[in-house]
């Protein structure tokens, strides 16, 4: 006998079935996933599969776990099913086995499970399930620089052998070395309608005239498959930033095409890229790098322009506050973050936090 489909049947009035978990999950999962947690729009494919796949993970670990078993239907998740699976996180983390900033995301996935059954206040806050916040607190400062230069690769050599394998992947490498874009967001660039006059540019930022005159000619318009759709204008100002805009306008017939092939899609091109990164060593077991890496590169390239030191991480002196508060401001932005204190996870710890000897405090969950 064929289920019904997920969309005709009524959840709220389904009857508790223990024996069909897998099948009431699905409808939950159908019904609500698509959701962002607290705004009114939805989620990127990413965090619908990571929600998914702690959810699923969840009821069968509870099914099959050697302290207790529970055979129940998702929607009587309850107090003692959080305090088995938060014991088991703890225990993990203290083992070595759960990072310390996979247990948030996690917890936050957890929560936002909770609402979709009906049961908001059901989580206590997370330092009532661990008895050292080590376990669980993010860190947002960085120990190790992780650029590419950092590691010894020569980014414009690696860059120019793509170039002979595949040139949509060259384009995207260019861009994510000029402008620090993201993975996501170098593919679904379109290279020449993406880019803006300094007039557009103060129109869209409600910047004033004044500022958008300069040496600045064009600004390139990030906007396609941004972090929580942050849209930001980033100088074409160097000769490096305009040879990958004109690398991937070459890569880019249509005047509307993406930087990715057109004959795949975004999924499939973002499998195609990740599979060059890997039959070039863009990888840490090869060449000890990754593409995210570029990303920190553009970072710490933006802090020495704007402070004339290398940055912290890569043992930079300490400069003077304002100065160092102001770089960071403007990689921030130009990073796509909206947050100062994330941009140390790229530099390093701050002038005003190594002058006082402390660490950052971790920001407060949402």
């Amino acid at each position: 006998m064929s289920e019904p489909d997920p969309l005709s049947v009524d959840l709220d009035t389904l009857p508790l079935q223990p024996q069909r978990w897998m099948y009431v999950l699905s409808l939950i999962l159908r019904r609500h996933n698509w959701q962002h947690a607290s705004k009114a729009k939805g989620v990127g494919h990413r965090t619908n599969e990571a929600r998914a796949r702690l959810c699923i993970w969840v009821f069968r670990f509870l099914r099959d776990n050697p302290v207790k078993t529970f055979k129940l239907d998702p929607r009587s998740f309850s107090g003692r099913h959080v305090d088995l699976l938060m014991a088991h996180w703890q225990s993990e983390a203290k083992a070595g086995r759960l990072a310390p900033s996979t247990i948030p995301t996690y917890y936050s996935h957890l929560k936002t499970f909770t609402r979709w059954i009906g049961k908001p206040k059901l989580l206590k806050p997370i330092s009532a399930y661990f008895d050292d916040p080590a376990l669980y607190t993010r860190s947002y400062c960085a120990s190790e620089d992780k650029s590419w230069r950092a590691m010894g690769v020569d980014v414009f050599a690696v860059i120019r052998d793509v170039e002979a394998h595949d040139v949509h992947a060259a384009a995207c490498l260019w861009l994510m070395v000029a402008f620090g874009l993201r993975f996501k967001e170098s593919l679904m660039l379109r290279p020449h309608a993406d880019v803006a006059t300094p007039a557009q540019a103060a129109r869209a930022t409600g910047a004033s005239a004044d500022q958008a005159d300069g040496p600045v000619t064009d600004y390139l318009d990030t906007h396609r498959g941004t972090k929580g759709g942050r849209r930001r204008y980033l100088p074409i100002d160097d000769e490096l930033r305009r040879h990958a805009v004109d690398y991937a306008r070459q890569v880019c017939k249509g005047p509307h095409a993406s930087v990715s092939d057109q004959t795949l899609t975004l999924v499939q091109a973002m499998r195609r890229l990740r599979y060059v990164m890997e039959r070039f060593g863009i990888t840490k077991r090869d060449l000890h790098v990754v593409p995210h890496g570029l990303r920190h590169q553009f970072a710490g390239r933006g802090y020495t322009l704007n402070t004339g030191v290398l940055p912290p991480v890569a043992g930079g002196p300490l400069v003077d506050a304002a100065l160092d508060a102001r770089a960071r401001d403007t990689i921030s932005e130009q990073l796509g973050h909206g947050r100062r204190q994330i941009v140390s996870a790229y530099l390093g710890q701050s002038a005003v936090m190594r002058s006082k000897g402390i660490k950052p405090s971790d920001p407060p969950m949402k």
